[in-house]
């Protein structure tokens, strides 16, 4: 064991507990970040378009805000978007994204005649393709220049609310024969609600197709985060775009902020969109406007992970999950969650990422908001924390270009053990 002394956590002390140790090592380049968001799509009766203030609380970086530059919608198939464009007027006017995807076809378009069920005619495809294309320029022309428009919402499932069913071949020959036409935003495909690899393989392995597609996108329902070399290897950007959970507790808060982790680290994911900004069951705010601990856990990320950032690698051994991302300027992000239900004292080494000074921790927790924390002095490459049971904290600050740090002498005890005092690591 190691002694742990007075390290502010917003904890009460822990003595002699025993360290775990993370390596940050600012030379492992990863994936680039392209952002954290949630979706505006079928809002209950009143809540759409956001007010102003839900606007704030949503995509704002100050305090208690939750910093989120994505923002999902959805194309109406009957052509009512004008809540859609006063959302994404209000999301880009805080510095946020916009991804557009469609849960239909228009009726007239499929085989069903209905929003609900059927496929898209095969003799319609060119016209969906400049449907889209339309809903693109469109958005653009009102001040929305969007991130990325997806083909279809969940083209894997059939359920009875508006859809559209896909197979991967219709998928890959609409992307490769028709897609084309779709010149106005970046295009995603093919949004599967389990993430299935079977739907967008046939489009990655053809190359006419792939050439059409800018983003693989996928949800997380019934199935777990894994990696995907296919995609990785025709250097293709991967969103999750879709997850909910109907339970506002704490823990399966905590549960979100593990499955970002996973999705960023194990699925290599550039982009996390939540469900829904809005709602009791599942929002990041609830009807009223007034913010979930969902929303502030995913601020733990969002605030603080800024689009154009890279993840840099880890290795990291112990019960807190940990991830680290830089960015061109210099600006360092370290989240650690910790889903244990005590505390854990954790050392980190920055490697390839000096830090002179120090690096300032927010924790979100059961008690705690967004909450700010006194700087934690770096000495020689190192710092060490006390991470509170069932928490998120994220460290932030900048590397010096210099390559310099803070030396103090090391206290090393025979059995090689680091003594931390209440200053940091000594």
């Amino acid at each position: 064991k190691r002694q742990v002394g007075d390290l502010d956590s917003g904890t009460t002390p822990v003595l002699d507990m025993p360290i775990d140790s993370s390596v940050v090592n600012g030379a492992e380049i990863h994936q680039r970040i392209d952002g954290f968001g949630a979706g505006v799509v079928f809002l209950y009766s009143g809540l759409d378009p956001i007010t102003e203030a839900n606007a704030d609380l949503l995509f704002g970086t100050n305090s208690g805000q939750f910093g989120l530059s994505l923002l999902r919608i959805r194309i109406s198939p009957t052509g009512n978007d004008w809540a859609n464009l006063q959302d994404a007027r209000k999301a880009v006017a805080r510095g946020a994204k916009v991804m557009a995807t469609p849960w239909t076809p228009p009726a007239s378009m499929k085989d069903s005649n209905d929003l609900v069920g059927g496929s898209l005619l095969t003799n319609e495809y060119a016209n969906y393709a400049r449907y889209l294309n339309h809903f693109a320029a469109y958005m653009k022309a009102n001040g929305v220049e969007l991130a990325a428009i997806s083909v279809q919402n969940e083209a894997d499932i059939e359920v009875s609310y508006e859809c559209c069913v896909w197979t991967p071949e219709q998928l890959r020959v609409f992307c490769r024969d028709y897609a084309g036409a779709i010149i106005n935003a970046p295009l995603m495909m093919p949004e599967s609600f389990r993430f299935d690899r079977a739907y967008s393989d046939p489009t990655l392995n053809d190359p006419a197709a792939l050439a059409n597609v800018d983003i693989i996108g996928g949800h997380l329902y019934g199935t777990s985060v894994s990696d995907y070399p296919n995609a990785r290897a025709r250097d293709m950007p991967m969103w999750m775009t879709e997850y909910l959970i109907n339970d506002q507790t704490w823990p399966t808060a905590m549960q979100t902020a593990e499955q970002i982790h996973d999705s960023l680290v194990t699925g290599n994911v550039s982009a996390y969109i939540w469900w829904k900004t809005l709602g009791d069951a599942n929002g990041l705010l609830d009807n009223t406007g007034a913010p979930q601990r969902r929303g502030y856990v995913m601020g733990q990320f969002s605030r603080f992970v800024r689009p154009d950032f890279y993840r840099i690698g880890v290795n990291s051994a112990g019960a807190a999950k940990v991830s680290a991302y830089k960015d061109a300027t210099g600006a360092l992000s370290i989240v650690a969650v910790n889903h244990s239900a005590a505390d854990v004292g954790q050392t980190f080494t920055l490697t390839h990422c000096p830090v002179a000074g120090s690096l300032t921790p927010w924790i979100t927790s059961s008690n705690l908001s967004l909450a700010v924390r006194s700087p934690v002095p770096v000495y020689d490459a190192m710092f060490a924390y006390v991470l509170p049971a069932m928490s998120v904290v994220t460290f932030t600050g900048r590397i010096d270009d210099t390559g310099l740090n803070m030396v103090a002498a090391a206290s090393v005890a025979e059995d090689g053990d680091v003594l931390v005092d209440a200053a940091g690591l000594a």
